[in-house]
C-alpha cells in the first residue's frame, strides 16, 4: 500500500511568513514612497481649519492623484503667539511628464533651474494648492493643486526644512466665512417681527371681517352664477337670432354696396367722357383768350398814352390852354355884343331899316 506522507505545518507557515516579509519589503522599497521611490516633500500653510485633512490624504492636481499628506501639525510663533499649520506633503515627480521627453517634469525643470527646486518656476506661473472637500457625506479633505496665474503670492514666515507651495482659499472657506458674516441676530429679529405681524394679521378683526365678507361675497357670486346659467339658454338663443339677422342685413348691404359700386363706376365713366370733352373745347378758349389778352394789353397801352398826351394838355403852362382860354374870353364879348344889339333890335326893331344914325 501506498501511504501518503505528511507535509509539516511548520514548513507550511515558514513560507506564508516568507511570502508576507517578501511582500512587505517589496512595498517598502518599490511601492509609492518607497525607499528605492524618488519622491518631493513641501510644505503647505492653510488659514482656514484643516478639518477632514488626515495624513495620507490624496493630494490632487486637476482631480489626478500625484502625492500624499505626509504630516500635518501645529506651530505658535511666541512673539505674538500667532498660530499656523503646516501640511507636508510628498509629490512623486513621475506622476507628472514633460511633453516630448522621457523624464518626468521636475527632472526637466531641475536641468533648467539649476540647483534650485523644480517647483518653484511653477509657482511663479501660479502653482497654488486649496483645500477642497472629497466626500460630502464624511467630509473627508483633499490638497488640490492647480495653477491660479491671478492669485496672490502668500508665504508664512517661518523655518522650514522644504520648500513652501502657496495657498489659496477654498470655496468651502469662502461659502462658510459668507455666512459667518451674515448678520444673524439682525435676521433673526427681522424674521421674529414678520412672525409677530402675521400673527396679529391672523389675530386681527379685519381679518376676520373679510373672510365674512368674503363668504358672503361668495354666496353672492354663487347666486349669480345659478342666474347665469338658467339665462345663458335664452341668451344664447337670442345670440342665435341676432347673429342670423345680422347675417341677412349684411348680404342686403353687400347687395346695395354692389349696385353703388356699378352706380360709381358708370358714373366715373361718364365724368371721365365729359372731362375728355371739356379738355377738348377748353384748348381753343384758351387760345381765343390769350389773343383777347394780347388785344386788350395794346388798347391798355394806347389808352395810357393818350391819357399822358390829355394830361400833358390840361397842364398851368400848356400853350393850347392859353389859346383856349383868350378864344372863350373872345367869345363872351362877342355874345355881350351880341346880346346888347338883340337888346336894341327889341326896342326899337326899325332899327334894321334905318339904321342907327338916321334915327340920331
Amino acid at each position: 500500500m501506498n501511504t501518503r506522507k505528511k507535509v509539516d505545518p511548520r514548513t507550511i507557515g515558514i513560507f506564508v511568513i516568507g511570502a508576507i516579509i517578501l511582500i512587505v519589503v517589496g512595498l517598502l522599497f518599490f511601492g509609492p514612497g518607497g525607499l528605492f521611490t524618488e519622491t518631493r516633500r513641501y510644505v503647505i500653510y492653510f488659514e482656514s481649519s484643516v478639518k477632514g485633512l488626515n495624513v495620507g490624504s490624496p493630494v490632487r492636481f486637476r482631480g489626478v492623484r500625484i502625492g500624499q499628506v505626509k504630516e500635518i501639525s501645529i506651530r505658535v510663533r511666541p512673539s505674538d503667539l500667532e498660530f499656523h499649520i503646516p501640511v507636508v506633503i510628498e509629490l512623486d515627480p513621475k506622476k507628472i511628464r514633460a511633453e516630448g521627453s522621457e523624464q518626468g517634469l521636475f527632472e526637466t525643470l531641475k536641468t533648467s533651474v539649476q540647483a534650485e527646486d523644480p517647483i518653484l518656476p511653477l509657482i511663479t506661473e501660479g502653482l497654488r494648492a486649496q483645500l477642497q472637500l472629497d466626500s460630502l457625506v464624511t467630509g473627508q479633505l483633499f490638497v488640490n493643486l492647480d495653477m491660479v496665474p491671478a492669485s496672490p503670492v502668500s508665504r508664512v514666515d517661518l523655518p522650514s526644512d522644504y520648500p513652501q507651495i502657496p495657498a489659496i482659499s477654498s470655496s468651502l472657506a469662502e461659502l462658510t466665512k459668507t455666512f459667518e458674516e451674515l448678520p444673524w441676530q439682525q435676521l433673526v429679529d427681522k424674521l421674529m417681527q414678520s412672525a409677530d405681524g402675521v400673527q396679529r394679521l391672523l389675530n386681527s378683526s379685519h381679518l376676520h371681517n373679510a373672510v365674512e365678507q368674503l363668504d358672503t361675497t361668495t354666496v353672492l357670486l354663487n347666486e349669480l352664477l345659478t342666474k347665469l346659467n338658467n339665462n345663458i339658454p335664452a341668451l344664447l338663443i337670442k345670440a342665435d337670432a341676432t347673429l342670423d339677422s345680422s347675417q341677412l342685413t349684411l348680404a342686403g348691404i353687400d347687395a346695395t354696396l354692389a349696385e353703388a359700386f356699378k352706380e360709381i363706376d358708370v358714373t366715373l365713366k361718364a365724368a371721365k367722357h365729359t372731362l375728355d370733352i371739356i379738355e377738348q373745347r377748353v384748348d381753343p378758349l384758351a387760345q381765343s383768350f390769350d389773343r383777347g389778352m394780347d388785344a386788350f394789353t395794346k388798347a391798355s397801352d394806347k389808352v395810357t398814352a393818350a391819357m399822358d398826351q390829355i394830361e400833358s394838355l390840361a397842364a398851368d403852362d400848356s400853350s393850347l390852354l392859353q389859346q383856349f382860354s383868350m378864344t372863350m374870353q373872345e367869345l363872351n364879348r362877342t355874345l355881350r355884343s351880341l346880346r346888347y344889339l338883340t337888346d336894341e333890335i327889341e326896342r326899337n326893331p326899325q332899327i334894321l331899316l334905318r339904321g342907327r344914325a338916321a334915327e340920331d
